[in-house]
């Protein structure tokens, strides 16, 4: 028997079980033992922390084109300081969504990659001009109970757009408590029927066509049938009228009597070459396109209608875009909104000396009518108005007294620097017409514009532009 077994035989059950006791006594201690050192030797190195919180993910700017700072802040705390000013274009931001956007609306939405890799977005927005555009259209609305309206100012040449209003409007502040239509960006988003400020379009691509001279003789009578609905004139006029008076009376009939001149296909052609019904080259605000129905499917009181904007629709930008043709020569400069955008180059739409030739038969227009609610102190204006019945799509049909009022004009005329257009849905009040309502508002606008810009009365200086 070894040695060892026979110590253990020969020891007590008490020795045994004070023997096993002590073992586990010191297997027990070990781990806390080697605690104990590692505690002692970790105070004896750096302290480490908990991380601290993750900072708010960086947002980039949105600036107005003099710097002033619109939007700012992250996407959980934007602010915008200058409360109401642009707010339908630039929207306002929320929790992360499932497609990885902050932003819910306007530019937040649209330029949120951009903004959430911190980069700033400038704006061609002039911001005097945005708050007078703001202000004055929400004066006149109110003053005439309009369900809504925009307007629009847009430099000539360049396409910056200098301001785009809406009414109703709403604080970006406090996004939760306004309402959907509050939040809607009017001039990039709202189509609707123009009415008479697309005559002018037709006339100038019947001279570029060669179907129409500009001194010729229209006949006008006061009104005219045409498939199953009777087109009048508004205002009492010679039975005949010269091409600038057809404008200047803004007679229908003398307008659908030029029309036949087109084919279908060649008046639709036209119209999607000025831009209608077709979409915005700049991609950094989301725009709808209007409507321009196909050429196939019209009856022949649609192509009477499309001549006199009925029956199409535009938008704001697009309708300022498209009178830019007309003031700039022939040549179509694509909307800008943001400084950076990469857009197509200008492109020639209308030879120069039909562009001129429309262009002062605008002038006409301003100078030989009731517009003289529209004339801006101290500079000529090229205009026209535009009255349109409204198309209720919920009924399918134009409820009767529901009307849209725009007037789109061009100041000043030796030199076109801006094209502005505004516009009135559904007045309830006053005359509810372009000329004693749209055409005022036109003209307070484009005071702000003159003063803004430091026009003396009479003596803007600018080159000849060979209007």
């Amino acid at each position: 028997m070894a040695l060892s077994e026979r110590k253990d035989r020969d020891r007590s059950p008490v020795e045994l079980r004070f023997t096993r006791r002590g073992l586990m006594s010191v297997l027990l201690t070990l781990p806390l033992l080697a605690a104990l050192i590692g505690f002692v030797d970790q105070q004896r190195g750096a302290p480490t922390f908990p991380a601290p919180p993750a900072d708010a993910p960086v947002r980039g700017r949105i600036l107005a084109s003099d710097g002033t700072i619109l939007a700012y802040g992250p996407a959980g705390d934007r602010r915008y300081p200058q409360g109401t000013l642009a707010a339908n274009l630039l929207g306002f931001t929320g929790a992360v969504q499932p497609d990885g956007r902050y932003g819910l609306e306007g530019l937040e939405y649209s330029l949120d990659r951009r903004l959430q890799n911190g980069q700033d977005v400038k704006l061609t927005i002039d911001p005097t001009l945005q708050a007078a555009a703001e202000t004055n259209l929400k004066r006149v609305a109110e003053k005439n109970q309009a369900a809504d309206g925009m307007a629009v100012i847009l430099e000539v040449g360049t396409g910056r757009i200098l301001a785009a209003a809406s009414y109703p409007s709403f604080d970006p502040n406090h996004w939760r408590q306004a309402s959907p239509n509050d939040m809607i960006d009017r001039p990039f988003a709202q189509e609707y029927e123009p009415g008479s400020v697309m005559k002018p379009f037709v006339v100038a691509a019947l001279m570029q066509s060669g179907l129409l001279k500009p001194n010729e003789i229209i006949p006008a009578k006061m009104s005219v049938h045409v498939g199953d609905k009777t087109f009048t004139d508004v205002e009492w006029h010679k039975p005949e009228l010269s091409v600038a008076d057809v404008l200047r009376y803004s007679s229908n009939v003398g307008m659908i009597d030029m029309t036949w001149r087109f084919t279908p296909q060649q008046l639709h052609d036209w119209l999607a070459r000025y831009g209608f019904g077709q979409p915005l080259d700049l991609t950094s605000i989301y725009s709808t396109t209007g409507i321009l129905n196909p050429w196939q499917n019209w009856v022949p009181q649609d192509q009477a209608s499309n001549t006199i904007g009925q029956n199409v629709s535009t938008t704001a930008v697009q309708l300022a875009a498209a009178y830019s043709i007309l003031a700039n020569h022939g040549v179509y400069v694509p909307p800008r909104l943001v400084d950076s955008a990469t857009l197509p180059p200008p492109h020639r739409v209308l030879d120069a000396t039909v562009a001129n030739t429309v262009f002062d038969m605008l002038i006409h227009v301003v100078d030989a009518s009731d517009l003289k609610y529209s004339k801006v102190p101290g500079v000529s204006v090229a205009g026209k108005t535009g009255t349109a019945d409204i198309y209720d799509r919920r009924l399918g049909t134009y409820p009767k007294g529901e009307y849209s009022i725009t007037f789109a004009g061009v100041f000043p005329t030796d030199h076109p620097k801006v094209v502005t257009i505004v516009t009135l849905q559904k007045p309830q009040v006053g005359s509810k017409t372009s000329t004693w309502v749209a055409a005022p508002l036109f003209r307070a606008i484009g005071s702000e514009v003159v003063a803004h810009w430091g026009w003396a009365p009479g003596s803007v200086a600018m080159a000849d532009s060979g209007h």
